[in-house]
């Protein structure tokens, strides 16, 4: 019985101590950013989402379309609303006439693991894609579903966007 609850004791710090490291090791790195004037496309683990790629099943989710014809607007109201969710923002820049890259980090509140967050506005086509992909780890639960759902939703209270082409 002794012996038993130190072998279980023992993988249980053993199990913490990995976790915590993972969360350390999620500070460092940074979002992926652009390829091909694209937000990056998500690797085969399932701790990402990405409105870029529909072909990639497993890690898609749409994009929406935005009214707005104020670009600065529809920036502000995308860092505003990444604020409200609890990201922060680490870069936002237009990279040409067509685009704008908004980038920003999510940390958890258990064992502190970083997330990035992406954002292009497509200003040609008025479409705004966004990336959440986790740093770290195999899988997400969910988390990086649910912040885009979480931010489109603060979002479409400040601006009128669409799912519909």
């Amino acid at each position: 019985m002794k012996l038993t609850l130190i072998i279980l004791s023992s993988l249980i710090i053993i199990a913490l101590a990995y976790f915590i490291y993972l969360g350390f090791k999620s500070h460092n790195g940074s979002p992926y950013g652009l390829r091909n004037s694209k937000l990056s496309p998500c690797t085969s683990k399932p701790n990402c989402i990405c409105t870029e790629y529909p072909e990639d099943k497993s890690h898609f989710t749409e994009a929406f379309n935005y009214s707005e014809t104020n670009t600065d607007s529809i920036v502000q109201s995308i860092r505003a609303s990444i604020k409200q969710t609890g990201g922060e923002i680490i870069n936002a820049e237009k990279i040409n006439n067509k685009s704008t890259y908004i980038s920003a980090n999510y940390t958890s509140a258990l064992f502190r693991y970083v997330d990035d967050f992406e954002v292009r506005i497509d200003t040609q086509k008025k479409r705004i894609h966004m990336r959440s992909a986790s740093r770290v780890g195999h899988s997400d639960m969910g988390a990086n579903l649910k912040r885009i759902q979480a931010f489109t939703k603060m979002l479409s209270q400040q601006i009128q966007i669409s799912r519909r082409d």
